[in-house]
C-alpha cells in the first residue's frame, strides 16, 4: 500500500499523501500473535494440490448408489485409464487465462476439494480442473482444504458448471498457516484430520516489494452501490482472478467536507480488523483524483 491522506486541509487535492500503514499498526501481543510482531504482508501465494493417498469414506458411510452405478459405466472406465502424467501434461498445456470447466470434463464421482484462503473459496476437481490456485496475500492466514464425495451427479447451470454441491459426504480436511518468511517453494504431505489418508500440497510465495496497484489491475464486473463520496463496485483482480469489492472515494469531497480524519480511521480499522462478520481491507491505493479501498 502506498501513501495515504495527510491531515493538512491546505494540501492540494492532487497531492494528498498517506500515512504509513505499518507505523499505525499496533504490535501489542495477542493470543493469535503472541510475539507481537506485525503479521501483515503483501504478495501472491500459489497453492498446488499435487497428490492424495489413502482417502476413504468415514466409518459407517456407504458408497452412494449414484456413484456405484457410475463406476461401472463406460465413462468411468475411460477415466480410470487416464494416467496421472497425461493429466498433468494437459494442465500444463492449457493457457492460464482459460477458464476451463470445473464440471465439463470432471469425473464427478471422484472426491473433490474445497480450498479456502482469506475468505476466497475455490473448487478443485480430480480430473479436468485447475490444480494450481493463486491467492492475494494481505496477512498471515490459514489455508483450509476440505475433501468431499458427491452423493449424486450435480446439477449444472447454463455454463455447464455445478449449481450446487448437494448433500455431499465429508471425508476430512487439513488446515495450516504457511511460513511466509521461510517458504520459497516447497511441497509437503499433510495428514487428513477427521478422515483417513493424506494430501500433498505445494506452496510458493512471491512477495510484492514497492509495487503499487492501479485501477487498471482490476476488471469491473458490476456497480454495487453509489453514495455522496463515491461508489462501490464488484471487480476481478486480473492476475489472480479473485473477486473483490472496490470502493472509490473522490479526494475533493473528503477535503471539502473535512472528512480526512474519518477516512483515515476507516482505512485503519478495516486494515486491522480480523472478524468473520466484517469485510477487511485487502489493498489500498490512489490516483490523482480518487482513493481506492479494495475489500475482501
Amino acid at each position: 500500500m502506498a501513501s495515504w491522506l495527510s491531515r493538512s486541509k491546505k494540501s492540494s487535492v492532487t497531492n494528498l499523501r498517506v500515512e504509513s500503514a505499518a507505523s499505525a499498526r499496533s504490535t501489542t501481543p495477542t493470543p493469535g500473535n503472541p510475539d507481537g510482531k506485525p503479521e501483515f504482508r503483501s504478495g501472491v501465494l500459489t497453492i498446488r494440490v499435487l497428490w492424495a493417498e489413502g482417502l476413504r469414506l468415514p466409518a459407517g458411510a456407504s458408497l452412494p448408489p449414484a456413484v456405484q452405478a457410475t463406476l461401472v459405466s463406460q465413462q468411468a472406465k475411460l477415466a480410470a485409464s487416464v494416467s496421472p502424467s497425461s493429466v498433468h501434461q494437459h494442465r500444463l498445456a492449457k493457457s492460464r487465462g482459460n477458464r476451463d470447466s470445473i464440471q465439463r470434463t470432471q469425473c464427478w464421482w471422484l472426491p473433490y476439494l474445497v480450498m479456502e484462503y482469506e475468505v476466497n473459496q475455490v473448487l478443485i476437481t480430480p480430473l479436468g480442473g485447475d490444480m494450481e490456485k493463486p491467492f492475494d496475500v494481505s496477512r498471515d492466514s490459514e489455508i483450509s482444504l476440505q475433501c468431499y464425495l458427491r452423493a449424486d451427479e450435480p446439477k449444472r447451470d447454463a455454463d455447464g458448471l455445478a449449481a450446487d454441491l448437494g448433500n455431499d459426504i465429508f471425508m476430512g480436511g487439513i488446515k495450516f498457516i504457511p511460513n511466509f518468511d521461510e517458504m520459497g517453494s516447497q511441497d509437503q504431505w499433510y495428514d487428513i484430520v477427521g478422515g483417513t489418508g493424506k494430501i500433498q500440497i505445494g506452496t510458493s510465495y512471491l512477495p510484492s516489494y514497492g509495487q503499487s496497484l492501479t485501477v487498471d489491475d482490476f476488471e469491473l464486473i458490476t456497480v454495487i452501490g453509489k453514495g455522496s463520496f463515491g461508489k462501490v463496485m464488484q471487480v476481478r483482480k486480473r492476475d489472480t482472478q479473485r473477486i473483490y469489492a472496490l470502493k472509490t472515494i473522490r479526494k475533493i469531497h473528503i477535503v471539502n467536507r473535512n472528512e480526512i480524519t474519518h477516512t483515515l480511521a476507516e482505512r485503519l480499522v478495516l486494515a486491522q480488523v480480523n472478524n468473520p462478520f466484517i469485510v477487511p481491507l485487502k489493498f489500498s491505493f490512489q490516483s490523482e483524483q480518487k482513493l481506492y479501498l479494495v475489500l475482501a
